[in-house]
């Protein structure tokens, strides 16, 4: 989300103080409407919305028009709110449940030395002074893009300033993000909870970009990476420690009105807004917020006709709720909301609560990404990226790569690549094709450590040490073929034996890509000498018979008819999974794959169960994901048997539906996060990558087709029967995979 410009901050800030001076803006009714369903917290509410549905919190209110937007629908008076529609009090349901009242003076006693100390912080060098801390990050470069690494906190906080200057900290108009400049004769309470210092030492410092950018002072007692993958409970809220006790009884009275468990708040922090500070409209970011519940509870609010926090479904229809101490409220985080503290010289504490529903855990264990609970030690030290948390002694404990996609090549695995990579927690590989077990393998290293540091430079490997959260791999589809180089030289250098994806797609097309591909003179030299010269002066016809021919030769195809193009059923039977096979297959790959060039086996590539019966035999079967280039396609539709368009070109790489292929990537990308023991998150971009339009070779070539079906159409049923049997992949979807209406 791009951050909101000083001078805007500044008007708003001002605005608000007009609103409090003037007293024109009358809190909400409070409404107990329940819990806020997670339904409406899909995506951020729309300032252009007309609608609202299951999918989507886009919202609008009972009695807005269809022709008008949310913003006009919901626009409300200056006035004391006599003036408000049913439209708009309607709105505010999605947004504001009022959930009860509680007594906070427990909690009150435990915060509040201290509180309206300013805030400082322990620098990098040891000594004080700073003030509310700021991210220096170190960024992983790459030729593709770039992954933001958080690596210290430098203890130092931005003034927003407008017109050059900066804003005057008690001045609560013209204040903006930061307020109370640190003064270096000023000391904060030596065991005040709020102390940067005595927290360090007695609880665990994290950070949080926005609220530290904003100069919020924080009390951390439970909190979680933005995936919801592990939830730390800090010391000061571990029964074991004597803050930790007292914390718990303080805070039981809140769980107990919103009616959960301990074990469903998955962030518990009090956070404290200096005078003269406001925070800016936006809405909250991370894949947590739509599966948590956002609850408020005001704890100490000097003055509530000087704090003004406003929420609604846009920003025109902003609402102000009721900040007395003890008011529990949730609201949709999702939706438009700011906050104003216009005292001269108090901070504002609100307890900011998250929780999920009783049954998240038992999702994400289905999910193959099981939420962990972990204890934090007094003092310990997290290492933290936007949307990562990790403990430092946990640092090295991740091997890498975590994962490669190893084929087939022509099926749609630079598109699986770049979605895998818009997961916040994966860093692309230096190259995305990096073939550092085939042609790029040195021979002359002598070591296996030699060899292993060199592979590992293609990752990052030493970067992301630090943060165990973080994976890394590449896509080099030429691996899947090449099994007899690459496959020992990944047990030598990668032992811990990475997650293992399958790209594959109907063979026909796939072939016809490669073809089209290969023989094209478009792309940079690079791409031209790696694509090989050896088709350019060759027709479709003749590519496909020398490959042919190859594996006859090499003992491959005793069932295939050369002058009819047809398959002896019976032979076939007989010559699959034994030995003869074997040695044959050996041949073909051992003497029939140059390493120089991508001109060959055009037929031998679509032969996906010989090629994957070599990776089953020498990896678990946990290793592997295989993934069909047209399950990309959405609505779930049988396979189709061609990649060919209505217009009769050949469509590369992947086949979309009318709608981008949304759902399919959506469903083929979640299939890998589980796999890799990731938490899911929503792909921004599902358009086709790497994709190319090429004249369909196959055009007007009826026989020519019919006999690859005839060819392929064994190998397929083969492939299927192993995905069912090997990989226990669904029977339905496997059994009849790419099945030619017509052979013969």
């Amino acid at each position: 989300m791009v951050a909101t410009p000083p001078e805007e901050i500044a008007r708003q800030h001002a605005e608000a103080c007009d609103i409090l001076d003037s007293g024109s803006m009358a809190c909400l009714p409070r409404i107990d409407y329940g819990e806020i369903p997670l339904r409406w917290k899909v995506r951020p509410t729309s300032s252009s919305a007309s609608s609202i549905t299951t999918a989507s919190n886009c919202i609008r209110p009972m009695g807005t028009s269809d022709n008008r937007t949310a913003d006009e629908g919901l626009s409300c008076d200056d006035g004391d709110g006599e003036g408000r529609s049913a439209a708009v009090e309607e709105g505010y349901r999605y947004c504001i449940s009022s959930r009860g009242n509680v007594d906070v003076s427990p909690i009150v006693e435990l915060i509040i030395e201290g509180v309206n100390d300013p805030l400082v912080v322990k620098d990098e060098d040891g000594g004080g002074g700073g003030s509310a801390a700021a991210t220096r990050s170190t960024l992983v470069k790459t030729k593709d893009g770039t992954r933001n690494i958080m690596t210290k906190s430098s203890g130092k906080r931005t003034i927003a300033t407008t017109g050059g200057k900066s804003t005057s900290p008690t001045s609560s108009k013209n204040a903006s993000v930061a307020a109370n400049a640190p003064r270096k004769d000023e000391t904060s309470s030596s065991r005040s909870l709020w102390n940067e210092r005595y927290a360090m030492t007695n609880n665990v410092r994290l950070t949080r970009p926005s609220h530290d950018a904003w100069g919020i002072k924080k009390i951390i007692l439970v909190f979680c990476d933005d995936f919801l993958n592990t939830v730390y409970t800090l010391p000061w809220y571990q029964l074991e420690n004597d803050i930790g006790k007292r914390m718990h009884d303080a805070i039981q009275p809140i769980l107990d009105v919103l009616g959960i468990q301990q074990e469903q708040m998955v962030r518990c922090i009090f956070a404290g807004m200096p005078p003269g500070v406001t925070i800016p409209v936006h809405h909250d970011t991370g894949e947590w917020v739509k599966h948590a519940h956002r609850v408020h509870v005001p704890i100490i609010v000097p003055d509530v006709n000087r704090v003004l926090f406003r929420c609604g479904p846009t920003v025109s229809s902003l609402g102000r709720v009721d900040c007395s101490p003890g008011h529990v409220f949730e609201m949709n985080n999702q939706a438009k909301h700011c906050a104003t503290n216009a005292h001269d010289a108090s901070y504002r504490v609100h307890l900011i609560l998250d929780y999920v529903e009783p049954d998240f855990h038992e999702l994400r264990m289905a999910q193959n990404c099981p939420v962990r609970r972990v204890n934090l030690n007094p003092g310990e030290v997290v290492t933290q990226t936007r949307r990562s948390i990790d403990r430092a002694l946990d640092a090295g404990m991740r091997e890498h790569p975590s994962y490669l996609i190893i084929g087939a090549q022509k099926a749609g695995t630079t598109s699986l690549y770049e979605y895998i990579n818009q997961h916040p927690w994966v860093v692309r590989a230096r190259r995305r094709e990096t073939h550092c077990l085939d042609w790029r393998w040195d021979d002359t290293l002598k070591s296996t450590e030699e060899r292993r540091s060199r592979c590992l430079g293609y990752y990052h490997a030493d970067a992301m040490g630090s943060y165990p959260s973080l994976i890394t791999g590449d896509s080099t589809p030429s691996y899947l073929l090449d099994y007899y180089r690459v496959i020992p030289r990944l047990k030598e250098v990668f032992s811990h034996e990475p997650r293992l994806i399958i790209m594959v797609r109907d063979p026909i097309g796939r072939a016809m890509s490669q073809y089209a591909m290969v023989t094209s003179t478009d792309g940079t030299p690079e791409q031209l000498a790696a694509r090989g010269v050896e088709w350019r002066d060759k027709t479709l016809e003749e590519v496909l018979m020398e490959d042919v021919r190859n594996m006859k030769d090499d003992g491959l195809l005793p069932y295939w008819d050369m002058e009819t193009g047809t398959v002896d059923r019976a032979a076939y039977d007989d010559f699959i999974d034994t030995w003869m096979e074997d040695e044959a297959w050996e041949k073909y790959v051992t003497t029939r794959i140059p390493i120089n060039t991508g001109s060959y086996s055009p037929l031998g590539r679509g032969l996906y169960a010989l090629q994957c019966r070599q990776w089953f035999r020498s990896f678990s079967k946990d290793k592997f994901l295989v993934l069909r280039l047209e399950d990309m396609s959405s609505p779930p539709t049988s396979a189709p048997s061609s990649d060919i368009d209505d217009g009769g070109a050949l469509v590369d790489e992947e086949t979309h539906d009318e709608g981008g292929g949304q759902l399919g990537v959506q469903r083929a990308v979640d299939r890998v996060m589980s796999h890799l023991g990731l938490p899911r998150f929503q792909v921004a971009d599902t358009s086709r990558k790497n994709s190319r339009v090429y004249d369909n070779p196959l055009e007007g070539k009826d026989e020519l087709r019919a006999r690859l079906e005839r060819f392929f159409e064994p190998h397929n049923e083969r492939f299927g029967r192993m995905m069912v049997e090997h990989l226990g992949y669904d029977e339905g979807e496997w059994r009849n995979v790419w099945s030619y209406a017509k052979v013969g």
